[in-house]
């Protein structure tokens, strides 16, 4: 497993805490706190070591029972997000989650295909698993998770019933069959702080499906994130614990977070780096926002690039870029800067930069984020 860190204004880590970066900088706006109906909240920037972990597609037995036992043992609270018909199926399960203090959000009544379902089913669609949760539970969500993912097509029926969105930034691919092991190392190397991570305890509305694999790693993930000084909450108070962008751009398009090695790179290897965009409706008259990413020396010299096109706002799926970095067999060993902005869609060359704000140093429209790569050693043979 490689260590990551995780770049975000705010957020906890010795780099982020350097003095020099908040100077006279123009800094972008706090993450919003709340989340309004028919936003989607996929990643939080956040200024402490906090993350939510989220269950999709139940209850189902014996799965979610024990995963609620997993839960209480290490004293963590998790998001559930229940299917209508599995809580009419397993009532008291349902009741169990809401008892034992973990948030209950909806994703809806039938785990329809919203992709391929009119307006109309999709409203009644979510209309009926609120409703049912609410009669059961006692509790109406607030939350709802679309099934497949999201899309346009909910949006609207989400916002008329009051209900924020949830996505995710990072998902455990239980949802088919994997070993115990890679569910783990999956979560546990992808984890950061401002995650929202991604399993299932149920199978649609299949009643008892099994999921054994999820179950055995779920104890595993708790500890080993534990260890590593996370703290877990439900996706409000992961809201709560918000703090700044590394950058907002002009329009409103923001960079939440990036994710890249912590361990140092050796010339000629590569590493993966995650972007995690946010990208305004509408943004630019919906042209492609198009990224520079320029790995520089400390004295600004370019040694390698990570230029790329940001998805517009779409499937959740979509919100995290991640990107295979190769360090050039030629790159001198020693610290390495990231040096970020946007290009104007209209005119994509070096003299129209999407202007910017960060706490980071700003310079040619790019926010400079100093001393966070290491390169060391000779080009392995």
């Amino acid at each position: 497993m490689v260590p990551i860190r995780l770049l975000a204004v705010g957020a906890v880590g010795a780099l982020l805490m350097l003095p020099l970066l908040i100077g006279c900088q123009r800094r972008p706006a706090t993450f919003k706190a709340t989340a309004d109906p028919g936003e989607i909240i996929y990643f939080v920037p956040v200024r402490e070591k906090v993350i939510a972990l989220t269950f999709d597609d139940g209850p189902n037995e014996p799965a979610t029972g024990q995963i609620l036992d997993a839960l209480k043992h290490y004293r963590v609270k998790a998001t559930f997000f229940l299917v209508g018909a599995n809580v009419e199926y397993f009532p008291e399960t349902a009741r169990r989650i809401k008892a034992e203090g973990h948030l209950i959000g909806s994703h809806t009544a039938r785990h329809s295909r919203f992709d391929q379902s009119p307006a109309a089913d999709i409203a009644r669609d979510i209309a009926d698993g609120c409703r049912i949760i609410e009669t059961v539970t006692g509790t109406r969500p607030r939350w709802l998770r679309p099934p497949y993912g999201i899309n346009p097509n909910m949006a609207e029926a989400a916002q008329a019933q009051g209900l924020a969105i949830a996505g995710w930034s990072a998902d455990a691919n239980d949802w088919n069959p994997h070993p115990v092991s890679e569910i783990v190392n999956r979560m546990v190397a992808q984890a950061i702080p401002g995650d929202i991570l991604l399993l299932h305890d149920g199978r649609e509305t299949e009643h008892g499906a099994n999921r054994n694999a999820t179950v055995a790693a779920v104890p595993q993930i708790l500890e080993k994130l534990i260890a590593k000084g996370f703290r877990f909450v439900t996706i409000p108070e992961l809201l709560q614990a918000a703090g700044r962008p590394i950058a907002e751009f002009e329009g409103g398009l923001r960079l939440l977070g990036l994710q890249i090695p912590q361990e140092s790179i050796t010339p000629g290897e590569g590493f993966w780096a995650r972007y995690f965009w946010d990208v305004p409706a509408g943004w630019r008259n919906g042209m492609p926002p198009y990224a520079f990413v320029h790995w520089t020396t400390a004295e600004g010299a370019i040694q390698f690039q990570d230029d790329h096109e940001i998805p517009r706002r779409g499937d959740v799926r979509d919100l995290v870029t991640k990107h295979l970095v190769i360090v050039p067999p030629a790159t001198q060993p020693g610290r390495y800067q990231a040096r970020l902005g946007l290009f104007d869609p209209k005119q994509p060359d070096i003299r129209h930069r999407v202007r910017l704000r960060s706490s980071y140093p700003q310079r040619q429209g790019a926010v400079i984020i100093p001393d966070v790569l290491d390169v060391q050693g000779a080009q392995k043979p």
